[in-house]
């Protein structure tokens, strides 16, 4: 408390002190926990980190920052980037506390269901209306003008993290994919704006009522600009988003003829992903990927 109450003050008030503590959601790669205090505001978001590494946290301030601004996206609002502190050998952000629960752990009924489905598609539709002539970080003007001159690096640098983990069939099929990339994932699109990490335990949402659910807020988001294709794969493979979703997202957003062919290159990008980040159990996953992507290449 002592720690917490000194970080609170320096950052945000003098006067404020931390009064509890306990953890939230998320917490896969940073500590989140909600600071309870004894004045206003009464609930503060600290995700903490024990690197003192800051620009990923000021990274997703200023993603925050443009989505308040210039979309519909709610999010919360951020107040500060923790660095250099004293009494905190790391970095963070603290943030507003948004009630609700993720939609993972959401107790709602299918009638729900379809309510979140709708208001999910409402916002990605609005989101994805935002573009611009270059992709790349919302956070830079600069970017480049070809997709996959924005992807290609970042699927070449995880498959390099994880070469070494996968069979040499599935090594020799990726290799080629990569140099092939173009033909998996055509230039068709057009720079759009992202959340980028969206899925179910990122989503925020009020369960009060099980027949009239509510989003209440996106999380853990980082602001750029991609093919909106790279967004839509990552909800369907973690079945964030149904086909009542993909129906609604359709009427204003068509998709191109081969999307679910495109997706598996994504899907395996996320399985690469992990594989670094998580550990090896997600291997087999990944191989799977690679025997889907090799049986497509065929026909």
């Amino acid at each position: 408390m002592e720690q917490a109450t000194a970080i609170v003050r320096r950052h945000l008030d003098p006067e404020l002190t931390v009064t509890g503590a306990r953890k939230l959601y998320g917490g896969s790669i940073n500590r989140v926990v909600e600071w309870s205090t004894d004045g206003e505001p009464k609930s503060i978001v600290a995700k903490l980190h024990n690197s003192r590494n800051v620009k990923s946290f000021e990274r997703e301030m200023l993603s925050l920052i443009t989505y308040r601004e210039h979309t519909t996206l709610p999010v919360p609002e951020p107040w500060a980037v923790v660095a250099d502190d004293p009494d905190f050998d790391g970095a963070g952000l603290l943030m507003e506390k948004i009630p609700g629960i993720t939609l993972a752990d959401a107790k709602v009924s299918p009638r729900g269901t379809a309510i979140l489905q709708n208001q999910l598609a409402r916002y990605l539709v609005d989101l994805h209306s935002h573009h611009r002539s270059t992709y790349g970080s919302a956070l830079q003007d600069r970017g480049e003008t070809r997709w996959l001159d924005n992807f290609g690096p970042v699927i070449e640098k995880e498959f390099h993290h994880v070469r070494e983990f996968l069979s040499s069939n599935s090594r020799w099929f990726i290799d080629d994919l990569l140099k092939n990339l173009e033909d998996w994932l055509p230039e068709q699109s057009t720079p759009t704006l992202v959340h980028g990490d969206l899925w179910s335990n990122n989503i925020l949402v009020a369960d009060n009522h099980p027949d009239e659910p509510q989003i209440l807020a996106f999380i853990d988001g980082l602001a750029s600009y991609c093919d909106p294709e790279y967004e839509l794969a990552y909800l369907r493979m973690f079945q964030t988003a149904d086909d009542s979703f993909f129906e609604l997202y359709r009427r204003r957003h068509p998709l191109r003829p081969g999307f679910s062919r495109r997706c598996r290159v994504y899907w395996l990008n996320t399985m690469m992903m992990h594989i670094r980040v998580f550990g090896e159990r997600y291997v087999p996953a990944c191989e799977e990927l690679a025997g889907q992507l090799k049986t497509l290449a065929t026909k």
